[in-house]
């Protein structure tokens, strides 16, 4: 008898579990697009519900939950639900069942959404400053299922390699600001459902930096003469020549002949001055200023007929000199003073002699002398020196010169020893002699 029962229970569990003939499972759908859930019975007469998760959202052809985007219909024995436009609050166990028996089959909706990136600083573009420390973007993902990747590129250029990158890529930090730095950024992120990107423009400013190859330049009096600047910054400066501390005037008589040229190169910019038919009036400092809204520099070349001022260089008494002119050198001047004075005397300069082996035929003169038939032995002095051409007397050297010449203390003591060698001799010979 119990056995007859345990039967006709299967078979009551059986017939029940037959009233739904769909079969439940996992279903991926895409954000934005429509998705139908079909659930078929065996007898369509019975009430059909649709639950997400525990809530009842329609029966039979009866919407309950206005607000959810739903649509529902009967094929025959199929109840069709359908979501007109997936969204990411539909990723949910959606469920047919019936009334009577209670029989239910679920659907595990997964919506694939989209990314969407935001990044901070949320500027678009960022002015940053060359020699800035630690600047930190962020691309924040507010949406994204699967889990986006996030990848940061520079747009036009490989990303510098001195960028780090934290937090699964997702934040990139500059530790120092460079000028490479500047540019637009992209921050993409991706899944399956798609993907989104962001930009920010990084713009790097730079203070102004110039400079010249030569502090001097000889000139020759009534022919061209150019010299220039290299410069850079960003913003782009602005360069002006000044004479003599004052802006050139290019309708000033001996500045109508000037012109201004630029270029630019690998990197930098380089501004040329052009002074046709230099004349005496026109020899004198040249200032190249470069200034944009974070400052002005300023880099400045002596340029002269005369002779430019001496390089010295001292080897044990010898001291040698360079001196740069095209007009003919016509003679040196070497003054020299005690450590503690305060000028050169007259009575303390000397002149020297041109030789010609001094120049080759370019501008470049050479001379070396020996110290020892002007300074005395064990006294601490200061050396200075010019040059002087037809033109007139040059400046002086930069700096003067220290300069100490040794006493020859082993000379000394090898004519002391000499000289009691002859003594002791002539005392010998004398013994003899009385002998």
């Amino acid at each position: 008898m119990l056995k007859l029962v345990l039967i006709g229970l299967g078979l009551l569990i059986a017939s029940t579990t037959a009233q739904i003939r769909t079969k439940g499972g996992t279903l991926i759908a895409k954000e934005g697009e429509s998705l139908s859930l079909r659930c078929e019975v065996e007898d369509p007469t019975i009430a059909i519900i649709w639950r997400k998760n525990t809530d009842v959202v329609a029966v039979d052809d009866e919407i309950l939950d206005t607000y959810g985007g739903y649509e529902i219909s009967m094929e025959g024995s199929t109840s069709v639900f359908t979501i007109k436009r997936v969204e990411p609050i539909n990723s949910a166990n959606y469920s047919c069942a019936l009334a009577e028996p209670e029989v239910s089959v679920t659907f595990v909706i997964k919506v694939q959404v989209k990314p969407l990136v935001l990044i901070s600083p949320d500027t678009g573009v960022y002015h940053a400053r060359v020699g800035e420390k630690n600047l930190v973007i962020t691309c924040h993902v507010k949406e994204g299922n699967p889990k986006p990747g996030v990848v940061w590129t520079k747009q036009a250029a490989k990303l510098p390699e001195d960028i780090k990158r934290e937090h699964g890529g997702a934040r990139i930090v500059i530790t120092e600001v460079k000028k490479h730095h500047a540019g637009k950024y992209n921050c993409l992120a991706e899944n399956v459902a798609g993907s989104d990107r962001a930009t920010i423009d990084i713009h790097v400013a730079e203070k102004p930096w110039v400079k010249n190859e030569d502090t001097f330049i000889p000139v020759r009096k009534n022919q061209n003469a150019s010299f220039w600047c290299t410069y850079d910054g960003t913003p782009v400066p602005q360069v002006e020549w000044l004479f003599n501390g004052y802006k050139i005037n290019f309708n000033d008589e001996k500045f109508k002949k000037t012109s201004e040229t630029a270029q630019r190169l690998n990197g930098y910019s380089k501004s040329t001055l052009t002074v046709g038919d230099i004349t005496e009036e026109a020899f004198g400092d040249y200032a190249c200023r470069i200034s944009n809204k974070l400052g002005s520099v300023i880099a400045v070349v002596h340029v002269s007929g005369k002779p430019g001022p001496p390089q010295l260089s001292l080897d044990d008494s010898e001291l040698s000199w360079t001196v740069r002119a095209f007009d003919k050198i016509l003679e040196y001047q070497l003054c020299h003073r005690f450590e503690n004075a305060d000028h050169f005397l007259p009575e303390n300069c000397h002149s020297v002699r041109v030789k010609k082996s001094d120049n080759s035929g370019d501008d470049k003169w050479t001379h070396t002398v020996d110290l020892a038939s002007y300074l005395e032995q064990g006294q601490k002095y200061h050396v200075q020196l010019k040059a002087r051409n037809a033109l007139g007397w040059g400046s002086m050297a930069k700096d003067a010169l220290s300069v100490e010449l040794q006493r020859l203390e082993k000379e000394e003591t090898k004519a002391t020893s000499v000289l009691s060698a002859v003594t002791a001799l002539l005392v010998t010979l004398v013994s003899v002699f009385l002998l």
